[in-house]
């Protein structure tokens, strides 16, 4: 009995024994797969941060090719030709470059017979121009821009020529018009402007009651047959570009704002009379001002301009330096459908026996009525335009015009535009567009009339 229970005793134990090893070696089998996931899950990482080393290593390399190709755009463009669309040449921050080229196939006749030619200023002047700003000091900005007027046609740029052919010899009023070598002959200035004091710039500028008239008053803009900005600036005298100009524009308040140029002209340093070739200049040659008080509103836009200004010369005959005075009023409304757009000019040219001696208009009054129908990409543009002139010369004139845009994309138009200017028989005006140059009338009286296809498009 007693070798019984010893024997079941022993198995007894025997059992206990082996369940403790079997119990002991569970802990020992799960740190083992733990460690196998640790192992594991580290050399995962490794991969991962390998592959992002060699990220950042590519990102690397492609910022250097990106700075490289930034800094020198040149060298880039030497060693291989530009791709269409491509970016080659990165100006400095601050700067831009635009500009406008407009070609035109235009039929016209000035008495001469119809005459078809190839422009480059039917709906604007073409023209290439360079702005820049920065922030000098809080709140200030020192700004500039320069512009050159280009003939697409031609290939001429700056002041353009003074003859395309035998009878174009008139530029018109928004083509180069500068003379000399000015090569930026559109606009050069610099200065400094603050949002809340204004803008003061300093060069070559425009006058306001050239942009009240070529921008608000006329539903044509600065171009086209029939535009009220190629005829009516005549009158007076009125300044459009001006040279050794210092132009003050203030802040907008309420809608209203000032624009103010007084132009030192010439520049002249003596005090007396000079002949220059058949002129004769004096230290007053071109000096003047011009004064414009705008109102914009979303559908309303108002302006009053005026300018008195002396001739930058006089002829031998004449007693000294006539001056050019004058005063506009412009207006336009949008009424949704219709656009309608109004001016009104009233100028004379008067001293020193100008109008006995140069048998130019001296004294003259004149209007435009324009409109604008918008219809998705289409505008269809009508306007009329009178000048009447009260001098002893009686030179009265009247210009029609009617025009076709179709937007095509982005800043880029299509036209068809005819125009009429009807002179009566002392009078002799050219029919002038954007920027051409244009057939002089053949004899006093003459109605000369034209018709235009072209493209616009800005950049």
């Amino acid at each position: 009995m007693n070798q019984h229970r010893m024997k079941t005793t022993r198995i007894a134990i025997a059992v206990l024994l082996g369940a403790l090893g079997a119990a002991s070696a569970i802990p020992a089998y799960a740190e083992t797969e733990v460690e196998a996931l640790k192992r594991e899950l580290a050399e995962q990482r490794a991969l991962i941060e390998k592959l992002l080393a060699a990220q950042n290593t590519q990102k690397e390399a492609i910022e250097k090719i990106e700075t490289r190709a930034t800094q020198a755009p040149a060298q880039a463009s030497a060693q291989a030709p530009a791709q269409a669309g491509s970016n080659v040449v990165s100006l400095p921050k601050g700067l831009s470059l635009y500009g406008t080229l407009d070609v035109n196939l235009a039929n016209t006749n000035s008495g001469y017979g119809g005459k078809t030619t190839v422009g480059s200023g039917g709906m604007t002047a073409s023209s290439i121009g360079l702005k820049g700003e920065k922030e000098v000091l809080s709140g200030v900005r020192a700004i500039g821009e320069v512009e050159i007027g280009i003939d697409l046609s031609t290939g001429v740029a700056g002041n353009g020529p003074n003859t395309n052919g035998i009878n174009n010899t008139v530029v018109s009023s928004g083509g180069f018009l500068g003379n000399g070598n000015q090569l930026f002959s559109r606009q050069a200035y610099a200065g400094l402007a603050s949002d809340t004091y204004g803008q003061i710039t300093l060069g070559r500028q425009y006058t306001a009651s050239y942009l009240a008239a070529a921008i608000d008053g006329t539903a044509f803009g600065p171009g086209f047959y029939g535009s009220s900005v190629t005829f009516l600036p005549i009158i007076g005298g009125m300044p459009t570009r001006v040279n050794n100009a210092i132009v003050y524009r203030s802040p907008s308040f309420s809608g209203f704002y000032a624009y103010a140029t007084y132009t030192a002209g010439s520049e002249n340093n003596v005090n007396e009379t000079i002949v220059s070739g058949t002129s004769r200049v004096t230290d007053s040659s071109g000096s003047g001002w011009d004064l414009g008080l705008f109102y914009r509103s979303k559908t309303l836009t108002a302006a009053l301009t005026a300018w008195d200004v002396y001739n930058a010369s006089f002829a031998e005959n004449e007693t000294g330096l006539a001056k050019k005075k004058g005063w506009q009023a412009v207006v336009n409304y949008d009424f949704g459908p219709v656009k309608l757009y109004g001016n009104y000019v009233s100028g004379r040219i008067t001293g020193g026996n100008y109008e006995n001696i140069t048998k130019t208009m001296s004294k003259a009054d004149g209007w435009g009525l324009s409109l604008k129908v918008p219809f998705g990409n289409h505008s269809i543009l009508a306007g009329y335009t009178r000048v009447d002139d009260k001098s002893l010369l009686n030179r009265d004139g009247s210009l029609v015009g009617i025009a076709y845009t179709y937007k095509l994309y982005d800043a880029t138009w299509l036209y068809v535009n005819y125009g009429k200017q009807i002179n009566n028989s002392n009078a002799s005006y050219s029919l002038m567009n954007g920027g051409d140059l244009v057939g002089n009338v053949a004899k006093p009286g003459y109605n000369p009339s034209g018709v235009m296809m072209g493209l616009n498009t800005k950049f």
